[in-house]
């Protein structure tokens, strides 16, 4: 299923967010847009750099999500 791009540049400054993080016991049964889940999964795992790099570490770019992965099972 296509998703739609992710936001590059967001609307709060990194150390904001920081600063105003809080843990959050009570949610709603809302369902998140498409974007969001979109967002959600971009900032987990999201190719960048031209899908040669991702949004997060993983040592000797050994990405054990990617089909063929160099890991054993």
């Amino acid at each position: 299923m296509p998703l739609p791009a992710p936001k590059l540049a967001g609307e709060l400054a990194l150390e904001a967010a920081l600063a105003e993080r809080r843990s959050v016991r009570e949610y709603t049964r809302d369902p998140l847009a498409l974007a969001e889940v979109a967002q959600l999964l971009w900032a987990g795992q999201g190719a960048n750099h031209s899908g040669a790099r991702r949004t997060v570490p993983s040592a000797g770019a050994l990405y054990p999500i990617e089909r063929g992965s160099r890991l054993s099972t």
